[in-house]
């Protein structure tokens, strides 16, 4: 009797799982595979329509550069907000219908402010764009951890990395295709957001709504939510610091060139495209890579990061751009994985979302402040050379490398200190 009940126990257990409702391997496992990184596709769609800031004064010719630049720098607020919150409701409303809900707020925010005929209106419904990717950002990486384990995780997590470089690509080759003739059509690059919301639809199963969603006990209790490990938060501070880093990269690399009196404006964005080349290829590596060396990728990363900051920074040789432009696009895409499975290391699906939502709102957080603290630091040091600015980038980068050294330490030294114990 009593090995009847354990087996019916065990049964309920598994058909209460919500990841032995997953496909486990064929065709619809991968495209399970292919549907989650599809959210990826997304993440650059906000920056990549910088592109349309000249042609904006064109219908706007009043506008401020601030008001321009707003164009594309608001909407970053939505997603800021979004990254916090959709964290904590991932396990309330269901992951997948936060991805659907994301994707078509990317779509409406994207697309409708083509009949807006404010520049300030088109700002601010942008900011519905901003609040739908913030709210699929970190499931697009949360997802993989949850869904998938071992070397198939660390794989996917850099595939995920190439498929932001690759949405990037898709998204401004279109808009670039679209100026040739009338740039107000761009809008229609966030029908993306409507095919991918579609993908996600059809080949994410239901259950993924049950992935960490909060359930009671036989005795009406509600289950004790795990505890957020400290490794999310140390995520959250890393990220703000290396993303301010990296911004100086973002913000100055054009006007560094022209400084040099050697590299062009024309060059200069050659040099981006080497970046984003490196990016979406480097990306396939990190699962291999990561094996080899294991967590210090993470260091490996920012020591090239940091390597691609100091070659631009101190010569005016494009060869040497280039190869800086690879250093920074392969230690970029091997970095914001190693940041997404740190957060998710100690997490089980009931945070793992919000985990890893805090690295995405670090990340935002700091993209979002490089401009001013070029500024605060010009003020301060009276350095006020762009070119020069990427040493300064540089030190943000060096700083993240002694973090994460000190936090790979302390790790191992709790380790040895567990096992002397046990021993």
């Amino acid at each position: 009797m009593s090995e009847t009940v354990t087996a019916n126990a065990g049964s309920a257990m598994v058909h209460d799982d919500p990841l032995a409702k997953l496909p486990q391997s064929g065709g619809k496992r991968v495209m399970l595979k292919a549907a989650i990184l599809s959210l990826a596709l997304l993440l650059q769609s906000i920056s990549v329509t910088a592109a349309v800031v000249s042609s904006l004064k064109q219908d706007f010719p009043d506008a401020s550069v601030m008001e321009l630049q707003g164009f594309v720098t608001v909407p970053v607020l939505g997603n800021i907000i979004a990254t916090l919150v959709g964290g904590r409701i991932a396990p309330i409303v269901g992951k997948k219908n936060l991805c659907i809900i994301g994707t078509l707020l990317c779509f409406i925010g994207g697309f409708l402010p083509m009949f807006v005929p404010i520049l300030n209106g088109q700002t601010a419904l942008r900011v519905l764009a901003g609040f739908g990717l913030g709210l699929i950002q970190p499931l697009s990486a949360s997802l993989i951890v949850d869904c998938f384990k071992g070397k198939e995780a660390d794989t996917l997590m850099g595939f995920q990395s190439s498929a932001v470089g690759l949405g990037a690509t898709i998204i401004s080759s279109c808009i670039a295709g679209v100026m040739t003739f009338d740039w107000h059509y761009f809008y229609f690059v966030y029908c993306l957001a409507l095919v991918v919301m579609v993908i996600v639809m059809l080949f994410i199963p239901n259950a993924v709504n049950e992935i960490g969603r909060e359930r009671k006990s036989a005795d009406n209790a509600p289950k004790k939510r795990t505890k957020m490990p400290l490794s999310a938060y140390f995520g959250m501070i890393l990220q703000i610091v290396f993303a301010t880093g990296y911004g100086f990269y973002s913000i100055n690399l054009s006007l560094a060139a022209e400084e040099t009196g050697v590299i062009t404006a024309t060059e200069a964005a050659t040099v981006i495209t080497v970046v984003s080349i490196s990016s979406l290829i480097g990306g396939l590596f990190f699962g291999l890579v990561k094996r080899f060396v294991g967590m210090w990728i993470g260091l490996l990363a920012l020591g090239m990061n940091a390597a691609a900051l100091l070659i631009w920074a101190n010569t005016a040789s494009m060869a040497l751009w280039c190869v800086a432009g690879v250093l920074l696009g392969v230690g970029f895409c091997w970095f914001m994985p190693y940041v997404n499975l740190l957060v998710n290391e100690q997490t089980d699906p009931s945070i793992s979302a919000q985990a890893t939502s805090y690295a995405f709102f670090g990340n935002s957080v700091g993209s979002f402040i490089p401009s001013y603290v070029f500024a605060a630091l010009g003020a301060l040091t009276g350095m006020t050379s762009t070119w020069k600015s990427l040493n300064m980038g540089a030190v943000f980068l060096v700083i993240c490398m002694v973090m994460v050294l000190a936090l790979m330490l302390s790790t191992k030294a709790k380790a040895n200190r567990a096992a002397a114990q046990a021993a």
